[in-house]
């Protein structure tokens, strides 16, 4: 099981242990393109999804409630 593996069945198990760079490296690796935004937000598009995912980061945390919110937009779009 190669790292990357690791760490997203690590978010699939409990998505509030991951660092908020561990969060962007499964999303990146998902295939969703940053785009910047405004202030503290971090948006995150896939090609094939119409909706964004938009997370809040302040001094390189994210809270808990937008690890979840990834975690529940990943489920419901991805068969994981």
């Amino acid at each position: 099981m190669s790292q990357k593996e690791k760490l997203l069945k690590k978010f699939l198990a409990r998505p509030e242990s991951l660092r908020c760079v561990e969060l962007i490296c499964i999303l990146l690796d998902l295939g969703f393109q940053h785009i910047p935004a405004k202030g503290s937000h971090q948006k995150f598009k896939h090609p094939h999804i119409v909706y964004d995912l938009v997370i809040s980061i302040h001094n390189h945390k994210c809270k808990d409630i937008y690890k979840r919110k990834a975690l529940n937009f990943i489920k419901t779009h991805f068969s994981l």
